[in-house]
């Protein structure tokens, strides 16, 4: 390892953790009409009426490929002292409700001792984690500023916080709410950083980058992601804004050369990253760097909410309005998606008969 190549971890892997443990059925392979039984992690465990005053549970269970819905109508079905966060053993029908999957189960037990660990089941980026670093380390190494340069080399050279950050999720719940979804969308917030600030001038292109770099490190302390994605304590107390103010503030101590008027600036980046007051912020941007670093993150998180709010619709042509948006959502359909799409073969030009 040279002096600008950092250790960025390798313990985490986005490996298909079907191949590790065969005969389980995925979650997005579930077919309306069949029948399963499979170990699941419960993500969430409610316990309803229906409409008669009878009870149920309404529960969902995931793996890496994804989470859906599970009721058992009779609780008794349902073996007592399951908590969420345990491995569960789900005998069920696939039901199709809204055009997506759905479970209808006849048993929930525990998962045999033994058979797995929690952390296995939880959904994860389908993105190359070690391709997500490679992207990490180049833009690192693209600062040319030697104060944010060297910033940027304490933080990710940690080996135990680079280990946390590229398997963190970037969130509980809405974008991003995956193993290795942190880095994923740091990579891609510092990706449109990088083509925005270059379509403006008096841009701090360093500034701007650095900041896209470090602006969820906080993440990594808020969230807890051994069972379930969840806050930790000081996530729901301080939160990840200003854990990450904290963590680059401890940072920027460590370099005893650092400018005080540029830690200010990257600073002012991270605390106002959300955007507005009621969004979270606990100050509004006032520095061109930090107005491109909010409305970018919030670009990439929306959109990333979209895509996952659509993924998994089969035939529809909408959504309901139930989701982060409030709105019914268009479900995009590219033409290579199309069921009687097929490509032209070399010998026949496009668009003929």
């Amino acid at each position: 390892m040279n002096d600008h190549q950092l250790d960025l971890g390798s313990s985490f892997s986005a490996a298909d953790p079907e191949r590790r443990h065969p005969g389980r059925l995925p979650v997005r392979e579930l077919t309306p009409g069949s029948s399963v039984e499979s170990v699941y992690l419960l993500s969430s465990k409610e316990t309803r009426q229906t409409k008669a005053g009878k009870p149920f549970f309404k529960l969902r269970v995931s793996d890496r490929t994804g989470t859906v819905e599970c009721t058992v109508w009779e609780t008794d079905w349902m073996h007592p002292g399951i908590e969420v966060g345990d491995l569960v053993l789900v005998t069920a029908r696939v039901t199709e409700y809204q055009n997506k999957a759905q479970l209808e189960a006849s048993r929930v037990a525990p998962a045999p001792p033994g058979s797995a660990q929690p952390r296995d089941f939880l959904p994860s980026t389908y993105r190359d984690v070690d391709e997500l670093r490679g992207f990490l380390q180049f833009h690192i190494e693209s600062v040319q500023d030697r104060d944010y340069r060297a910033l940027l080399e304490i933080v990710f050279g940690d080996p135990d916080f680079s280990e946390a950050f590229c398997s963190a999720p970037a969130a509980k719940l809405y974008h991003h709410a995956y193993l290795g979804g942190l880095i994923e969308h740091t990579v891609a917030v510092a990706d449109l950083c990088e083509f925005v600030g270059q379509q403006y001038g008096r841009v701090d292109r360093d500034l701007l980058l650095t900041a896209a770099l470090l602006h969820d490190v906080g993440k990594t302390g808020e969230l807890a992601f051994e069972t379930t994605i969840d806050f930790t304590d000081a996530g729901r107390l301080i939160g990840h804004v200003i854990q990450g103010v904290t963590l680059v503030s401890d940072k920027a101590k460590q370099l005893p050369s650092f400018p005080e008027a540029k830690l200010q600036q990257l600073l002012h980046c991270i605390v106002s990253h959300h955007g507005e007051l009621e969004w979270g912020s606990p100050k509004r941007p006032k520095t061109i760097e930090a107005l491109i670093l909010h409305h970018v993150d919030n670009l990439d998180a929306k959109v990333k909410g979209f895509l996952e709010i659509v993924e998994g619709s089969r035939d529809a042509s909408w959504t309901d309005l139930r989701n982060l948006f409030r709105r019914p959502l268009h479900i995009p359909r590219a033409a290579h998606q199309e069921d009687d799409f097929l490509p032209p073969s070399e010998d026949e030009p496009a668009g003929s008969a």
